[in-house]
């Protein structure tokens, strides 16, 4: 009986191993059109932990992304250098709207005009993944004939898309 517990004991010791509390690094990111504005919305959600990570890791080790308004804008400004859309070959401009903290969550806004259905994009999804290998970002597209998945990693931070549902193979 005591090398029951003992092995029992020892089980769950292992299963709450810190390393098993964050496996994935993934962050999601939706685009939809807002009927009452009219404006495309982008919105990030990106893990605390990560992009605690991310600040300290590229500016300073000191910075709190929890509770320092400088530490938020450096991040805002990062994603908005690592997120990027183009319009048949020409950069669509995403304007930075803000972010917040919620619920173990950063969460950044992005707004741009409306996306022609008709044209040929270039969505570039890397925010995280310069100080997480790991990471994977998945962008929902809620826009035009079919809404759309895209998976992004660090192989593949770029995808081709179109909105009216053709193929862009």
């Amino acid at each position: 009986m005591k090398h029951f517990v003992l092995i029992l004991f020892t089980l769950l010791l292992a299963s709450a191993n810190p390393a098993h509390a964050h496996p994935r690094k993934e962050a999601e990111i939706d685009i939809s059109l807002n009927a009452n504005t009219g404006q495309v919305e982008i919105v990030h959600r990106y893990r605390m932990i990560d992009s605690e990570d991310v600040v300290q890791a590229l500016y300073d080790r000191n910075l709190s992304i929890y509770d320092d308004e400088e530490a938020q804008a450096l991040f805002g400004a990062y994603v908005e250098e690592r997120f990027s859309l183009r319009e048949n070959g020409k950069p669509v401009d995403l304007e930075l709207v803000g972010g917040e903290i919620d619920d173990g969550y950063v969460w950044i806004y992005q707004t741009a005009n409306p996306l022609p259905e008709t044209s040929l994009y270039v969505l570039r999804a890397s925010p995280l993944m310069d100080v997480h290998p790991d990471q994977v970002n998945i962008v929902n597209i809620r826009l035009g004939a079919t809404p759309q998945t895209l998976i992004f990693s660090r192989s593949t931070p770029f995808a081709t898309f179109r909105l009216d549902g053709e193929s862009v193979y």
